[in-house]
């Protein structure tokens, strides 16, 4: 238990302040406490998955049987399979314990629940108490190790800076903005294709399991019409690139109705498809490598999404030109924000997947958007008086405001849960960037879109 303490003092010490190097600098402190890093790896490696949420682990379930009336008991009896010794409730005695058997027993059965709950009791509340230790602090802690679901304000990266190879990298290929480069492009033949309003997806499929994640490597779990029609694909060893959508829905409203489907709490995730845009195998996304060229991995997807093969839940996003013609880039931006779409995207025909942000991959939208760190809030007035009235964001080192954009309900709430959100990301629309009455710089027409919770440093 003393494992647990400890990592309540560190990750105390690292969220006192929001600043990197000083998060770099507790990192440096406990870079070689092996408790430390066995608890980084676990939190932030995308590979180990608990199948615990917060609803789950909320659930009351038990497997004392004495107290049910007989039918009850036989039915608690074929949940917990008591003929199977291997799941039959079993004592955990340590943290690591806990962690170790959740790493091989992460399908979220009530018996995982069942050893959590009793470890949660005869360890951690025994410990807190012996020890005259708060109990619901260090209960919710440890919460949050088995959920996965903390927020140290570091990424995989700065962690990895630090603790060099400590946790597998989970990258993707991330877009470059064409108007800042333009001369990228001339004399090489590209492709153009839709730029969707969605969320980033990767779907795995490996030796026929299949799994999900978000571009920072968090797993998407209950995607449960996605993953049987993965399972039924005739290929296997591949990995999908591309958004998931909301089907059924009108553009203005995709990413709003998209990020309430795919961020619900409920267990199964229905409504949804995924718009596929690139391909490799799984042998190199493991080892974040890959030189195939971009045509080579478009004809794979051609070939797997051939027009005999019907999917109803993933899609291949068509090509709109392919060729070397830049003036095509502006004809379709103008034809494809005219029909509703946030813009396009451009692939140079002949580049490798690079697992960073590339001029191999360019985004090109009318209006630009940008990642910024929520330094504190503004309360609003007359009518939106006792809820939120703008964000303040750090701009470049400017403190910037966004009154815009904002529905009701997202007011009300971001104002109710101001410590949650400080220091969080959010995602803001501007037409330019522009200079203020002092001489800094500020950005024109702010408007917010959306809390991203699948990033953790600013993009400007």
């Amino acid at each position: 238990m003393e494992t647990l303490i400890k990592f309540k003092q560190f990750v105390d010490e690292i969220t006192a302040e929001a600043g990197r190097n000083y998060k770099i600098s507790v990192l440096e402190k406990y870079k070689d406490d092996e408790d430390i890093k066995y608890l980084l790896d676990f939190i932030f490696n995308p590979y180990i998955t608990t199948g615990i949420s917060d609803k789950k682990l909320n659930r009351v379930v038990t497997s004392d049987t004495s107290w049910l009336s007989d039918e009850e008991a036989k039915k608690a009896i074929n949940v917990f399979s008591i003929n199977n010794s291997e799941d039959l409730a079993c004592h955990l005695e340590t943290l690591r314990d806990t962690l170790e058997y959740l790493k091989t027993h992460n399908t979220g059965r009530d018996v995982d629940i069942v050893n959590i709950h009793c470890f949660e009791s005869d360890e951690v509340q025994f410990y807190c108490i012996y020890n005259d230790i708060d109990f619901l602090d260090i209960d919710f802690l440890f919460r949050a190790i088995i959920t996965k679901n903390i927020q140290l304000g570091v990424d995989v990266k700065t962690i990895n800076k630090v603790i060099p190879g400590l946790i597998p990298e989970f990258n993707v290929q991330l877009s470059n903005k064409y108007f800042d480069k333009p001369e990228v492009v001339e004399g090489k033949e590209f492709t153009i294709t839709t730029k969707i309003d969605g969320s980033r997806i990767i779907a795995i499929k490996d030796n026929g399991k299949v799994s999900f994640y978000t571009r920072q490597g968090q797993k998407y779990e209950g995607l449960i019409d996605l993953e049987e029609e993965l399972k039924i694909m005739p290929f296997d060893n591949f990995v999908l690139d591309g958004e998931i959508v909301a089907i059924n829905t009108d553009k203005e409203n995709t990413y709003k109705n998209t990020m309430k489907l795919s961020r619900t709490k409920d267990l199964e995730k229905h409504g949804l498809k995924m718009l596929v845009f690139d391909y490799m195998p799984v042998a190199n996304w493991k080892i974040q490598k890959c030189p195939l060229a971009y045509h080579t991995r478009r004809t794979t997807l051609s070939f797997m999404f051939d027009s005999v093969l019907q999917y109803k839940y993933f899609e291949l996003l068509p090509l709109l030109y392919v060729g070397t013609d830049t003036s095509k880039i502006t004809e379709i931006l103008e034809e494809q924000t005219s029909k509703g779409e946030e813009g396009i995207m451009i692939n140079i025909w002949d580049a490798p997947y690079d697992f960073k942000r590339t001029n191999n991959l360019l985004k090109c939208k009318k209006f630009k958007d940008c990642d910024l760190i929520i330094l504190g809030f503004e309360e609003g007035t007359n009518k939106l008086a006792g809820t939120l009235g703008a964000l303040i964001l750090d701009y470049k080192g400017n403190e910037l405001r966004c009154g815009s954009g904002f529905s009701d309900e997202q007011r009300a709430i971001i104002w109710a849960n101001r410590n949650k959100y400080l220091g969080k990301i959010a995602e803001i629309k501007y037409f330019e960037e522009t200079t203020n009455q002092n001489g800094g710089i500020s950005l024109r027409f702010p408007t917010f879109k959306d809390i991203r919770d699948d990033k953790t440093e600013p993009n400007y």
